[in-house]
């Protein structure tokens, strides 16, 4: 009868590979030779060595599952071809090499040293504990919710011990409370440590929510100032108009456009952006940028008029006086009021 393999690294024959890896740092570690200085250990070691190649390999271990030693090592028929026979290179400190990255028995102690994210424990344990890496959740605020702040309350699911031993763990939700300040600017990391799931081999990894603006129907923003896209004519743009705007914090505010909007001009409005987060309860700004609408016809008459009016424009001293042709157009308005509509003399 030959070895039983998960006898040496005493693991269950339905153990998963992480148990196989475990149960073959803990042996090794304390069955090194340098470390034990006993010509038995050395035995004991390449067991162990050889045993650990056989069972980490999947190929090996199913061969071994159906056949035991005899038949992994004198080859087996297989599905497609002959699966030819195992046999151990022998040098057990090569394995010990090609999982722990040095041949010293202390290895456990260089892990400690080079990463202080290991935790010491019993020595009938885990050796080392280490954190398992942050688990990242994308959490979306309205800007509604960025502007006056509060609680925001998160559902997570994780796995949290249910017996003293620690041993056995279950599948749990829990609700996390998040604070809001107002004004908090997109990619702020909220952290909550250890709250990942529980693990007797590791140490629970931190869940961190990471803020992003929700998409706004009417505003965007831009570090602490709000921006918005106003429709307007080009007779307003011209003429000048007034924007009416429902702002974030349910106020409507009026803004006078007196003068000519032209492509890329913007109105800025101070005070009316979102607070800033380390100078509340200031403010930035609103800034208002506009999308001129041009008409698809224009009468020879209007264009007569228009042209009148840029011609007198340039007579008055440039094209940026602007005020000659508002006039005009002003007045072509005016002339264009049905006679019984216009207001009586006073």
């Amino acid at each position: 009868m030959g070895i039983d393999f998960y006898g040496v690294l005493q693991v269950p024959r339905n153990c998963t590979d992480l148990d196989i890896k475990k149960a073959y740092r803990d042996l090794a570690l304390e069955f090194n030779p340098e470390k034990l200085q006993k010509e038995n250990a050395k035995h004991v070691f390449a067991l162990i060595c050889e045993a650990y190649d056989v069972l980490s390999d999947p190929l090996r271990r199913a061969v071994f599952d159906q056949y035991g030693e005899e038949g992994l090592k004198r080859g087996v028929p297989g599905p497609d071809e002959f699966i030819k026979p195992y046999h151990y290179h022998g040098d057990a400190m090569r394995t010990y090499r090609d999982f722990f990255g040095t041949t010293s028995p202390y290895a456990n102690l260089l892990d400690y040293l080079q990463n202080p994210a290991y935790e010491c424990m019993t020595k009938h344990g885990k050796m080392f504990q280490q954190k398992q890496p942050p688990i990242t959740h994308p959490l979306c605020l309205t800007l509604h919710e960025v502007f006056f702040g509060g609680i925001k309350k998160m559902k997570i699911h994780r796995l949290v011990y249910i017996n003293d031993e620690k041993t056995k763990t279950e599948v749990k939700e829990k609700i996390l409370t998040i604070p809001i300040k107002p004004g908090i600017r997109p990619g702020t990391e909220l952290l909550f440590p250890e709250e990942g799931d529980q693990n007797p081999n590791q140490t629970p990894a931190d869940v961190i929510f990471v803020t992003e603006d929700r998409p706004d129907e009417t505003f965007s923003r831009k570090e602490d100032d709000l921006l918005m896209i106003y429709d307007v004519t080009l007779e307003e743009a011209l003429m000048g108009t007034t924007v009416t705007v429902n702002t974030i914090d349910h106020r409507t505010i009026r803004v006078p456009i007196t003068d000519v909007i032209y492509p890329g001009y913007e109105k800025i409005v101070e005070n009316e952006g979102m607070p800033i987060l380390d100078d509340y309860p200031r403010r930035g700004n609103l800034v208002i940028n506009f999308s001129i609408s041009f008409p698809k016809y224009l009468p020879k008459a209007c264009k007569e008029l228009f042209r009148k009016g840029f011609e007198l424009a340039k007579i008055g001293g440039g094209f940026n006086q602007y005020e000659t042709v508002n006039k005009l157009v002003l007045a072509d308005k005016i002339l264009r009021v049905d006679f019984n509509e216009q207001l009586p003399p006073t």
